[in-house]
């Protein structure tokens, strides 16, 4: 565990709270899983409150990166023009996950993503949590801000690149190590037992016949390559696949 500089109530390092757990942090082209895409996914497990392992891709959100969500991660398009798609990685996230509670910074955000995605492959991902959001609210008194960076500034973390996944997991890790074992009392260990996540996505409407037609235009015109499964599309993953070709190639016709 890194050493405190400033703000500590209790210099003993008690042996509290989940140990064992998957910190994660996501990068995405948006704010709502309906909608936006995984750009980057970054994890790291933690056993015995020790980093043992790490977890760090890019992915392929097949659309368009818009230019304000670029400027936030410096994630741009390139990058993740040959990187995998969901359907690679979120099978190798889930096993590097095994059966740990998970850990992040506003972690109901990263879950909707994840979890979103998981069912959209029948994958299973259920998960008990922790939120160092709450947690931080709840045991560090007198901020101004409770965001990732304000805190990690007040605990004097480091942290090479704001915004990008694995960094902000990382730096979630330490912040957690801190809430623990700086801030909290005995008494009140059973508050940092993991709950579990209960979202549920909404029901999405399947893609119209006009914007499947549509579709079908665009690659026959642009003679490119139908790599997905064009009738498990929902109408907003349609909409996203017709934007994103448009913008690469025009209508044409």
């Amino acid at each position: 565990m890194p050493p405190i500089k400033n703000g500590c109530k209790d210099e003993r390092k008690l042996e509290i709270g989940m140990k064992n757990y998957i910190v994660l942090d996501i990068e995405t082209t948006g704010m709502h899983p309906d909608f936006a895409r995984i750009t980057e996914i970054g994890a790291a497990k933690v056993i015995d409150d020790q980093i043992v392992a790490v977890f760090n891709m890019l992915v392929n959100p097949e659309v368009s990166i818009p230019e304000n969500i670029i400027n936030l991660t410096g994630i741009t398009n390139e990058m993740v023009s040959d990187a995998p798609v969901i359907n690679q990685v979120m099978p190798m996230f889930l096993s590097f996950c095994e059966d740990l509670p998970i850990l992040g910074h506003n972690i109901p955000f990263d879950f909707s993503f994840l979890k979103t995605n998981a069912m959209r492959l029948n994958l299973h991902f259920e998960k008990k949590a922790l939120d160092t959001l709450l947690l931080s609210r709840q045991y560090i008194d007198h901020q101004h801000s409770y965001s990732l960076g304000h805190l990690l500034k007040f605990c004097s973390i480091t942290r090479k690149n704001a915004h990008r996944a694995l960094d902000d997991a990382l730096a979630t890790h330490e912040l957690f190590q801190i809430i623990k074992y700086k801030y909290m009392d005995t008494h009140k260990v059973i508050e940092l037992s993991p709950n579990p996540m209960m979202w549920k996505p909404k029901k999405q409407s399947p893609m119209t016949d006009k914007q499947r037609k549509f579709l079908l235009c665009l690659l026959n015109q642009h003679k490119v390559a139908l790599d997905f499964d064009l009738e498990a599309l929902t109408k907003s993953e349609a909409s996203q696949k017709i934007d994103w070709l448009i913008r690469q190639y025009g209508k044409g016709f």
